[in-house]
């Protein structure tokens, strides 16, 4: 009786301590289970934390190049100086506005001070150099003097006004470049017999016009040619000459229904091309006492304004010698 007594407590210790091994496991592995669904809802939580710093990334990386978009509006090349601008838009809003602003405002052979397009000075050949890429357009500024800048047109979207400048650029540099050069030799005869060399003419100022019958503009400049020929011709140290490139006896009969007073020398076309380079009809260069060209223009007007700046302090000076 003791020995079934002994069994049975013995069976219902080990059948407690199963039940508890068992209920703590349960338990353990339900504890485990939220672990592992808690860590989970944390990852996606993580992912959607990331979401969120990679837009706040890419908003402050679109932050940083809008403010860099801005920082370069402020150094536009075209808003500085802008209170000394011109209305640009009215300027720029056709071919026939520019080409009209450009007749009566830009001399790009006069003494101008040249500007970049950030409205800093520079060479007046990189001005031009940089004006026959087609990027940019003279603007005069509204000051007292005259000062041009480069306003860049690579947004207008008329092809024809950039041509237009870099036509006129073109020619405005290949004739800057020659200033400073010796005039090539010559041993002129007019159509008249008079003679005209460089040792006949050292010491003096030249002042020489290149044309011909067939270009309209030479002959449209005629009488203001002659204005100028009746104002400086009785300076004995100053010489008007004209050289064209057609022959002697077109060019008597075609003198006597058109009056020029300059001396005219035939027959010159080579001599203008290949010596002078001229490339464009008319063109006037004044040539300074020691042979070398002082400015080379394409027009009456420009040659005008340069003789006031250039050649009359000289005709002054001589006036006052031959008073003496």
């Amino acid at each position: 009786m003791k020995n079934i007594l002994i069994t049975i407590v013995t069976m219902a210790v080990a059948f407690g301590i199963s039940f508890y091994v068992l209920t703590n496991f349960y338990k353990h592995d339900n504890e485990l289970d939220l672990e592992i669904e808690g860590t989970s809802n944390l990852y996606v939580n993580s992912s959607t934390d990331d979401t969120t710093l990679d837009t706040d990334a890419d908003f402050t990386d679109n932050d940083t190049e809008t403010s860099y978009n801005e920082s370069d509006l402020v150094t536009d090349t075209n808003s500085v100086n802008t209170d000394m601008f011109p209305d640009t838009e009215a300027i720029f809003a056709d071919l026939t506005q520019w080409k009209t602003y450009f007749n009566r405002n830009v001399n790009l052979s006069s003494n101008f001070v040249p500007l970049n397009n950030q409205g800093e000075e520079i060479d007046k050949g990189d001005f031009l150099s940089d004006l026959t890429s087609g990027s940019f357009a003279p603007i005069k500024l509204l000051s007292g003097t005259e000062m041009y800048q480069l306003y860049d047109i690579e947004n207008i979207q008329n092809q024809k006004i950039s041509a237009s400048v870099i036509e006129a650029a073109d020619l405005a540099y290949a004739y800057f470049v020659k200033e400073g050069t010796k005039l090539p030799e010559f041993n002129f005869s007019d159509i008249n017999g008079s003679n005209f060399s460089n040792s006949s003419t050292s010491e003096k100022i030249i002042i020489l016009t290149c044309w011909k019958i067939d270009s309209k503009k030479s002959i449209s400049e005629f009488s203001r040619l002659n204005k100028l020929y009746d104002k400086y011709e009785a300076y004995e140290d100053v010489i008007f000459l004209s050289i064209s490139s057609d022959k002697s006896s077109k060019l008597l009969q075609f003198l006597t229904k058109k009056e020029f007073r300059y001396p005219v020398v035939a027959d010159q076309e080579s001599y203008m091309k290949d010596q002078i380079e001229v490339r464009q009809y008319p063109t006037h260069l004044i040539i300074d006492e020691d042979g070398n060209i002082e400015k080379m223009v394409s027009s009456v007007s420009q040659l005008e304004a340069a003789l006031e700046k250039i050649a009359e302090p000289d005709l002054t000076d001589l006036e006052e010698e031959e008073g003496m």
